[in-house]
Formats: C-alpha cells, structure tokens, sequence
C-alpha cells in the first residue's frame, strides 16, 4: 500500500519523481522526514577532515617563498589554496547537507528545492582556476608510487620504496612529503622537486585531502609537472 501511495504521490517531504532518486527508499533523509533513525543504537559522529590548523603551520607567510617556488606557485592558479583551508568547521551544518545528499543528480535535497555545486561555486569560494577538460588521474600501484617519487621528487629509490611499504600502498605522509620540500629547497636546491612536493602538499591538505587525515595519494605527483611549470 505505501508503495502505490509513493508511486503516485512521491515521497514525504523528498521527490515526487520517484523515478530519478531511486535510492530514496533507503536513503537517511526519509528516515529524518518520519522522525526515525536509519540504525539503531548512537548515531555515528561524521568525520570531518579539516586540516587548516595543520597547513597553517607549514605554509610560508606572503612573500616568503623562494621566488622560484613562487613562480611555480603563481602558475599553478593554486596559490590561494595557502589561504582557503578552515580551521574551524561546523560539524552540525555539514551534516545537515550531508543527510541530504543524492548521488543520483548529485545534488542537495532540501525542503525548499534542490541546489547544487557549481564550478562558479568552486571559483568564488576557492579563487582557483576552473578550465579545460575534465582529467581523472588513474590510482597508482605502491611501485608506480615509488617511480614517480623518484622522478618528480628527486628522492631516491630506497627513500620512496621505505615510504610506499610502511604506507602498504601508493600513498605518502604529509609529513614526508612536507620534508622532501624541505630538503629540495634548503639543501638540495633543486626547485623543480621542491615546487612539485610543496604543491602535492598543498592539494593533499586543501581539495584532495585523504580520508586517512594524514596520507596524501602518489596519483596527484604527476598532475605537478608540467613542461611550463603548470598543473595538468
């Protein structure tokens, strides 16, 4: 009977359309309209993964860069990512939008309609550069991990397969990675590694940050060199 009354009514308080969200019926916002929760016992707490605190501790203040660094920076369209990372966030709020989240239309159901993110979403609140053409990067094996340590982070072979074990995969720490910025720059010189490891760090605390809070995915090395210093 309520399958018929769905069919031609829709859902209490979600779509009329049953025939786009077909998650619906196991979806947690049609528990929260009948006032029930989707399991029993505590309600899980939603991780949130904010490392603004962290990245502040690590990013140089303005004009403190290396100008060679700054130079790849400034290329990138990343360089506001240094300013843009919360270190505060309301844990409330987020879940709010995120029991109300559709995969389907990828997009946020609320009782006063559907909204989504937008890529002039994206521009505003991050100023970073959205153009071209979509690109996924494809995950990386912890071997292809270690080559591409080796030859965009100017660590040798060793270090990145010492790395890659303890991390069972193709995975760095931030904290690794920060210190082969460190080295590249302070020791070694070589600026092209340091601007790629310091970039890497960047994203892996800003918009790619791993659910692990603490790793960063060798995938994205590749996405920080370029041959006119630009980010694929």
């Amino acid at each position: 009977m309520e399958d018929e009354d769905v069919a031609q009514h829709g859902w209490p308080g979600g779509p009329l359309d049953t025939s786009i969200l077909t998650r619906y019926s196991d979806h947690v916002a049609r528990y929260i309209w009948f006032g029930t929760e989707r399991i029993e016992g505590p309600k899980p707490e939603l991780r949130i993964a904010s490392l603004g605190t962290k990245l502040t501790g690590w990013v140089p203040g303005p004009g403190e860069h290396h100008p060679n660094i700054q130079g790849w920076l400034d290329d990138s369209g990343l360089k506001w990512l240094e300013r843009t990372s919360l270190s505060k966030v309301d844990p409330q709020l987020l879940s709010a939008f995120t029991e109300r989240w559709h995969p389907e239309t990828s997009s946020f159901h609320v009782p006063f309609g559907e909204m989504t993110i937008t890529f002039d979403d994206v521009a505003c609140l991050l100023h970073i550069p959205v153009r071209g053409i979509f690109y996924t990067p494809v995950p990386v094996s912890m071997e292809e991990a270690v080559a591409l340590a080796t030859e965009l982070l100017g660590v040798p072979y060793e270090v990145a397969y010492m790395e890659t074990s303890r991390q069972r995969g193709g995975t760095f720490t931030q904290q690794w990675v920060y210190d082969c910025w460190q080295r590249n720059l302070n020791m070694y010189h070589r600026y092209d590694c340091a601007a790629r490891a310091y970039l890497l760090l960047l994203v892996g605390c800003t918009i790619l940050t791993d659910k692990s809070y603490t790793r960063v995915n060798a995938k994205w090395v590749s996405d920080t060199s370029t041959g006119n210093n630009r980010i694929k």
